[in-house]
């Protein structure tokens, strides 16, 4: 029951936790920024600032809108499919 109260609580403050989350994305960009500072990388990707943190939530937003269209094409059916 405790469980269901707080994802409530999410859904009804939808707009902050989106907020909070864009936030935290940004910090961990810019601490990845200041811990790349001053070392060297063997590749050339390594020696871009923040490139892997980047990396990672463009391919974390990507594999979801690739999720999202290949259920949609192999889930979904007509409105009529039921009757």
């Amino acid at each position: 029951m405790i469980f269901v109260k707080y994802i409530e609580a999410l859904r009804n403050n939808i707009k902050r936790l989106k907020n909070v989350l864009i936030v935290y994305l940004i910090v961990l960009v810019v601490f990845d920024i200041l811990i790349h500072l001053g070392k060297h990388g063997h590749y050339f990707v390594d020696n871009i600032p923040a490139f892997w943190t980047i990396f990672g939530i463009i391919g974390c937003f990507v594999l979801i809108k690739v999720a999202k269209g290949i259920a949609h094409a192999f889930l979904s059916k007509d409105e009529d499919f039921y009757g």
